[in-house]
């Protein structure tokens, strides 16, 4: 699939809450196979990862996305930073959504607190208007559906992509909070709470920096 069509799949979710991705300026190809793989890409000090967002320069007035063939050897599909984002191959629009969401501000959530743990302690109950506050319909969800069945069906899920569900409504832009691990303030240990992963979290306008 091409990038415009990933665009076209990345609004798919993002018309929910009225928001849609638009491209205002020209594609452009960087001749630098080094620049094609890239590892390390949570380390804020990547000096190649660094370099590749700072081949352009929208000086904040767009959000500047830059396709590669491989993040964490094909482990990732996407990494945003400051400067840019970085989709890989493997990536898809859903994997622009959720990048951009996090641009805007958005934070992951996770269904357990330590995913390679032999406890990983997921979290439990229903999905109740305690754990969904702005967006409890009182009914919606079927009865009894676990508040840990509901997290994978977000747009801001932390878990790894995939297999992706099908681009048809199932991949949810909540209006506000939902109940979940959490990685508060941008640290690396998890809290359960509830997460800025809705429309109601946004905090700015996508762009570069």
């Amino acid at each position: 699939m091409g990038i415009a069509g990933m665009i076209a799949d990345a609004n798919k979710i993002l018309w929910q809450r009225g928001l849609t991705l638009v491209r205002t300026g020209p594609y452009h190809l960087i001749n630098n196979t080094n620049l094609l793989d890239h590892t390390d890409v949570l380390n804020p000090a990547n000096a190649k990862l660094a370099a590749m967002l700072d081949a352009t320069n929208s000086m904040g007035s767009a959000v500047e996305l830059y396709f590669v063939r491989k993040l964490e050897g094909g482990a990732v599909g996407g990494v945003r930073r400051s400067e840019g984002i970085a989709i890989a191959a493997i990536g898809n629009g859903h994997t622009i959504a959720h990048e951009v969401m996090h641009d805007c501000g958005l934070e992951d959530i996770y269904t357990v607190e330590d995913p390679g743990g032999s406890d990983p302690n997921p979290v439990s109950g229903p999905v109740s208007a305690e754990h969904i506050p702005a967006d409890w319909g009182g009914g919606y969800y079927p009865p009894g559906l676990a508040q840990r069945e509901l997290i994978p069906r977000l747009l801001m899920r932390g878990e790894r992509f995939g297999p992706e569900p099908e681009l048809s409504g199932s991949v949810y832009l909540p209006r506000g909070t939902v109940y979940g691990w959490r990685n508060a303030g941008g640290g690396t240990v998890r809290t359960l709470g509830n997460a800025g992963v809705g429309q109601s979290a946004i905090q700015r306008n996508p762009g570069s920096y």
